[in-house]
């Protein structure tokens, strides 16, 4: 299996998982909702909406996406890959991880914030939580994003100086 194969399998079980996680926090809110009596339904169906479009893009492009944030390489079975791009490949899905535990979060704490705003109830925890969760998110897209610079800042740091 490739770096861009198996990127691209994770790709898609992220995408699974996102939409487990969606499903389940948004049936919840919706469930509450009548209770609110606020206009409830607007926000959810916009997240559903994104979160949805977010899923089948994931779905179906894993392997465009995989060769977008991988670096190239030769393609050929018979070569093994060297280390440089198993460490890419490491990158971003540790960088996928930290984003698909931290998405969740961010969709659903400024919800509860919305739907909670007129109640006399301590929301100092959401909010915190959102600011922990925004750099998670950060930090997973850096590593999502940047591997080939994660790449040679390793590289620097073990040959202890650039090229």
């Amino acid at each position: 299996m490739t770096p861009n194969q198996a990127l691209a399998v994770a790709l898609r079980l992220f995408a699974i998982v996102f939409l487990i996680y969606m499903v389940r926090e948004l049936l919840a809110f919706y469930a509450s909702g009548p209770q609110r009596g606020d206009l409830y339904l607007l926000p959810i169906v916009a997240v559903s909406v994104l979160a949805t479009l977010f899923v089948v893009v994931l779905w179906s492009f894993p392997r465009a996406i995989a060769r977008g944030l991988l670096p190239s390489s030769s393609e050929a079975p018979i070569q093994a890959s060297p280390p440089d791009i198993w460490f890419a490949t490491g990158s971003c899905l540790i960088g996928l991880w930290l984003m698909a535990s931290a998405v969740p979060a961010l969709l659903r704490n400024p919800l509860v914030l919305y739907f909670f705003r007129n109640d006399s109830v301590d929301l100092s925890g959401l909010r915190s939580g959102l600011l922990y969760y925004s750099i998670q998110f950060v930090v997973g897209v850096g590593m999502l994003l940047g591997a080939n610079g994660l790449r040679k800042v390793f590289l620097w740091v073990r040959n202890a100086g650039p090229h």
